[in-house]
């Protein structure tokens, strides 16, 4: 078969077999049966499970998986229970039961990518359901966006969250891939993007207003970031 299988656990437990390989499912998780793998599965007699399921394929799913691979270091994972999740799945499918029509079917395809995102990307998925729980990585994302007109060092910004220096990139790399002055650099330069396409403000008075006072270091940095694609022309 050329398709791959989605198989998502919310109650009782399960097992599922791809090849030589077994993996018991219970309630938060899910996997992925790879195209063209030999395969079973079969919810657990005494504990019988409720999943959600899929058969997709597509140009695009090589590259999702390699990112969940990436992400997960395997085709089975966990992930949150998030109503909206289950309210999207419900919605593709009763948008496939409408029928076949090509904008139902653009619809459905462009939803079930994001379904598949919320497994690869659970902690994004779930951001507003936890936005009440302090993470002292968003409060300084928080206080580099409140700020962008200021230089800062990098104890400047662990200060702001009461956490060492060495501590705080850690941390702030484990969870935006980015160090921190790079990543407030590069709000930086989104930020100047948005002067450069909506203002009329000039290359200098856009370097101030970041807190650059040489222009040529800014254009330099612009060039960096932005992989030499952008020209400043103002």
């Amino acid at each position: 078969m050329d398709q791959y299988i989605l198989l998502y656990c919310t109650d009782g437990k399960g097992e599922v077999k791809i090849e030589e390989h077994t993996y018991s499912l219970k309630a938060g998780n899910f996997i992925v049966i790879p195209a063209d793998k030999s395969h079973s599965y079969a919810s657990d007699k005494n504990t019988p499970w409720t999943i959600y399921w899929a058969h997709f394929k597509g140009h695009l799913v090589k590259s999702l998986m390699r990112l969940l691979l990436k992400r997960q270091k395997s085709y089975k994972g966990l992930v949150q229970f998030n109503e909206s999740r289950i309210k999207l799945f419900d919605e593709i499918y009763l948008n496939l039961e409408r029928g076949y029509s090509n904008d139902n079917l653009v619809y459905v395809n462009m939803s079930f990518s994001h379904f598949l995102s919320s497994f690869i990307f659970d902690e994004k998925f779930n951001y507003s359901a936890k936005k009440d729980i302090v993470n002292p990585i968003d409060i300084s994302i928080e206080f580099m966006q409140n700020n962008l007109h200021t230089t800062f060092t990098l104890e400047d910004i662990a200060k702001s969250i009461n956490l060492s220096p060495s501590h705080f990139s850690t941390l702030f790399k484990d969870q935006t891939g980015f160090a921190p002055i790079k990543y407030f650099n590069h709000i930086k330069i989104q930020k100047a993007c948005q002067y450069l396409q909506f203002t009329d403000l000039r290359i200098k008075e856009i370097a101030a207003t970041l807190g650059i006072d040489d222009q040529y270091y800014f254009s330099r940095m612009f060039s960096k970031i932005m992989g030499g694609l952008h020209r400043i022309t103002k």
